[in-house]
């Protein structure tokens, strides 16, 4: 029932996000709009719809992303943005792209890259994944990512930085239908690979000892949904730029929302309409200016690392 209801919000949601902007729709022309098909209504076919069909597919693949790496770490803190492997996957993305490469590419590989160092670095004696270890190490490679972008867009020339600039900032602007395509399909082959694998986080969640107990083999599935899940976010940030915290808060949130456990459906819904709503904010707000999206979802999400970081300082786990 619930799920139902909140794929009906988010359909309601997109329907609202496609008559914003500086010319409103009422329900009248939007249904007239859609129905004269591609040829017939250029705001929705070519303007609107190509955008929205990308926000509802880089939410949820954001969302997706954060809720594995969350579970996998047994970690609230863990999501791509935080522990840099959306970072890492920018800084490959720029460096393709002033090197006259596939932005794609470059934040694949980059994304990768980090993940893997990151993991590498987290290793405890014992040759299992130190949580807390590698939300430090994450941020710590997170900031020289950071410094490495910055360094790249100075020594850039203006027409280079300034498109460089424009993507970093996350936004959904420049969105056509080959981008929409490419951030939907990529969304269903490996988000659908990562929803399946629900019952399986949630035995991870309890405790290497316990996931062993009930016969989950960590040595393959950790390595296999962490790289799932950083391939995921890395090309979200290919496509779209980093929209920050999406990864972060819509796990927590559709656990608040769901039975408490690894609610990777409702995840991805909560990531969709997370950046559909700040895309959509964009437009309505201010659509002289057409601020970025990743503006709004980090006015989102940032309150809410103040809120988990506080609560588990109070709880000691800090």
């Amino acid at each position: 029932m619930r799920m139902t209801v909140a794929i009906c919000a988010l359909l309601a949601l997109a329907a609202l996000s496609l008559a914003a902007g500086r010319i409103w729709l009422g329900p009248n022309a939007l249904w007239d709009g859609l129905i004269a098909g591609p040829n017939g209504d250029f705001l929705i076919w070519e303007l609107r719809l190509p955008r929205v069909v990308a926000g509802l597919s880089i939410g949820a693949g954001l969302g997706l992303s954060g809720a594995v790496f969350q579970s996998l770490l047994r970690n609230p803190l863990a999501s791509p943005d935080i522990v840099g492997i959306t970072q890492g996957a920018a800084f490959g993305g720029v460096a393709l792209q002033l090197a006259g490469g596939a932005a794609m590419a470059g934040a694949a590989a980059g994304g990768l890259l980090t993940m893997a160092l990151i993991f590498s670095l987290s290793l405890s004696r014992s040759g299992g994944i130190d949580p807390q270890r590698l939300v430090l190490y994450g941020i710590g490679c997170g900031i020289t990512c950071s410094a490495g972008l910055n360094i790249m867009i100075i020594r850039a020339g203006d027409a280079a930085a300034g498109q460089a600039m424009a993507w970093l900032a996350g936004s959904l602007n420049s969105i056509g239908w080959p981008e929409a395509a490419l951030a939907a399909g990529v969304t269903a082959t490996l988000g659908l690979g990562l929803a399946g694998s629900e019952r399986v986080l949630d035995r991870i969640e309890l405790g290497d000892d316990l996931a062993r107990a009930w016969g989950i083999r960590l040595r393959a599935w950790r390595p296999a949904l962490a790289t799932g899940a950083a391939l995921l976010a890395s090309a979200m940030v290919a496509v779209a730029g980093p929209l920050a915290f999406v990864a972060f808060v819509s796990g927590p949130v559709a656990r608040r929302l769901g039975r408490g456990g690894p609610n990777l459906i409702g995840t991805a819904l909560t990531g969709a309409a997370l950046v559909t709503l700040s895309d959509m904010a964009a437009r309505a707000l201010a659509p002289s200016a057409l601020l970025p999206a990743g503006i709004y979802t980090a006015m989102i999400g940032a309150p809410w690392l103040i809120y988990i970081l506080t609560r588990r300082i109070r709880t000691g786990q800090l």
